[in-house]
C-alpha cells in the first residue's frame, strides 16, 4: 500500500472513531448531567431553572441538540462554554500548549530512563544492575501515578522548598510532573527495551562476533542496538500515545497543571459539557495523529515492513 493511501485510509478510520467517542460523551452528558441547575443559584425557581435551561438550549429534544452540535462539529464549531461565554474550542486551544509540553518533557524523561537502563541490563542480563533496574522499574509501574506526584510534592516542594508546589508559573514547575510521569513510562520503556536487547544478546550471531575478538561494548552497540532500534522506536512512541489517551491528565489534576486535562475536570464539576467535548475531541484528533505518526515512522524507517 503507497504511504499517502495508507496516511489518507488512517484519517479516515481516526475521524470514525472520533466522531463515535463524541457521540458517547454527548448522549452520556445529555442523560446524566444538568448544567441549568449547576448554573442556577442555589435558591432558584424551577422557573429560573427553565428559564436557563432555555437559554442554553438544553429543553430541546434530544435530536434537536444532537443534530446541531453535529452540523457544528463538522464546519468546526464546537458550541460555546455554557460558563465562559466563549468558544470551547478556544478554551481548550489555551490549554493545548501546556499539556503538550508536558507530554513531550515527560515522554523525554521516559525514554531517557528507560531506553538508557534498559539497553544496560538487557545487556547484561542477570547483572547486579539489571536486579536493581528490574526492582525500580516494578516499584514506578506499581505505584498509583497520583501518589508518586504527592510524594513528590511533600519532598522536593514541601519539604526542600526545591520547586513550586503546583500551577505552571516557572520553568521549575515542569520538573516534578515531567518526573512524575517520565518514572512511570520509563518503567514500561525500560522493560520492553530490556526484553528485546536481552534476546538479541542470547542470539548466536553475538557470539560469533565475540569469537572474532568484538567487545562485548562493540558487540552491543553495532550489532545489537541496529537490531532493536525499531522496537525501542515503536515503545516510546507508542508510550507518548498513552498519554494522550488519558495518563497525563491524571497528572495534571494533581499538580493543577493547567492543561487539557484540568480543564475537562474543572469543566466536568460545572457540567460544562462543550467544553469537556472540545477537550475530548481535541485530545483523541492528538492519540490518533501520534498512532499515525508512529505508523508513517515505522515504515519510513524501514521499508521492509508493509503496514497494513
Amino acid at each position: 500500500m503507497a504511504l499517502r493511501g495508507f496516511v489518507l485510509g488512517r484519517l479516515r478510520d481516526g475521524a470514525v472513531v472520533l466522531l463515535l467517542v463524541l457521540a458517547a460523551v454527548f448522549v452520556l452528558s445529555a442523560i446524566v448531567g444538568d448544567p441549568a441547575g449547576v448554573m442556577a443559584p442555589t435558591d432558584a425557581s424551577e422557573e429560573e431553572i427553565a428559564r436557563i435551561a432555555h437559554q442554553l438550549g438544553t429543553d430541546r429534544p434530544l435530536l434537536t441538540q444532537a443534530g446541531d452540535y453535529f452540523g457544528g462539529v463538522v464546519t468546526g464549531d464546537l458550541g460555546e462554554s455554557t460558563w465562559q461565554n466563549r468558544p470551547a474550542l478556544d478554551v481548550i486551544a489555551d490549554a493545548l500548549p501546556a499539556t503538550i509540553r508536558l507530554t513531550l518533557a515527560g515522554i523525554a524523561v521516559a525514554a531517557l530512563l528507560g531506553v538508557t537502563f534498559g539497553v544496560l541490563a538487557g545487556a547484561r542480563p542477570g547483572s547486579r544492575l539489571d536486579r536493581w533496574a528490574n526492582v525500580v522499574a516494578t516499584v514506578g509501574l506499581s505505584v498509583p501515578t497520583f501518589w508518586l506526584g504527592l510524594l513528590l510534592i511533600v519532598v522536593f516542594a514541601v519539604q526542600l522548598r526545591l520547586v513550586p508546589t503546583s500551577g505552571d508559573t516557572e520553568w521549575k514547575s515542569l520538573i516534578l510532573p515531567a518526573a512524575t510521569v517520565g518514572f512511570e513510562h520509563g518503567g514500561r520503556i525500560f522493560q520492553l527495551v530490556r526484553s528485546a536487547v536481552a534476546e538479541e544478546v542470547s542470539k548466536p550471531y553475538v557470539l560469533v562476533a565475540r569469537s572474532r575478538g568484538l567487545s562485548h561494548r562493540g558487540v552491543v552497540g553495532r550489532h545489537v542496538l541496529r537490531n532493536s532500534g525499531m522496537l525501542i522506536l515503536t515503545t516510546v512512541g507508542w508510550e507518548y500515545v498513552r498519554l494522550w489517551g488519558g495518563a497525563v491528565f491524571a497528572v495534571e489534576v494533581v499538580f493543577a497543571w493547567p492543561g487539557i486535562g484540568q480543564t475537562i475536570i474543572t469543566a466536568t464539576d460545572r457540567q460544562d459539557f462543550p467544553v469537556v467535548q472540545a477537550g475530548v475531541i481535541v485530545a483523541g484528533a492528538f492519540v490518533v495523529l501520534a498512532n499515525l505518526a508512529v505508523d508513517v515512522l515505522y515504515r519510513v524507517v524501514d521499508r521492509r515492513v508493509q503496514v497494513a
